[in-house]
């Protein structure tokens, strides 16, 4: 009776496949930096315009408004002459895009007094909010 030897099969990593892996992380690691460097752009001009219409002086500022304060200032701030659009500029507003509370130090917390007081100190602690803005083709 012959003895059936399990033959296993050596995988063989190609030269071809790990260039394609090489090529495709740079690609990856290309937009990567494209997106942050987007995400920046994007986060600075917001910011400009919040400064502009809102009045606020810096992010942390604007995120600690609710979604009815921020249309109260626009609102007032507009009707006070504060800002007004350019001829023809489309109209535009600003939307939250979430809203949370994000204390920064809740797992130490967690871990010096317990999961019960940091949940308490979470619900006390205020919403803060993030915006994007909807320009309104004309």
């Amino acid at each position: 009776m012959p003895t059936a030897a399990a033959k296993t099969e050596t995988a063989l990593v190609t030269k071809d496949e790990l260039v394609e892996l090489a090529d495709w992380e740079r690609k990856y690691a290309d937009a990567k930096k494209k997106v942050s460097t987007a995400e920046k752009e994007l986060e600075f001009r917001r910011q400009q315009l919040a400064e502009k219409v809102l009045g606020v002086k810096s992010k942390d500022e604007l995120k600690a408004l609710s979604p009815e304060q921020v249309s109260k200032r626009f609102a007032k701030r507009f009707e006070a002459g504060d800002w007004k659009p350019e001829r023809g500029a489309p109209e535009f507003q600003f939307e939250k895009s979430s809203s949370g509370r994000y204390p920064a130090w809740r797992k130490l917390f967690v871990e010096e007094l317990g999961e019960t007081a940091a949940a308490r100190i979470a619900a006390e602690t205020p919403l803060t909010y993030s915006y994007r803005v909807e320009v309104i083709p004309a």
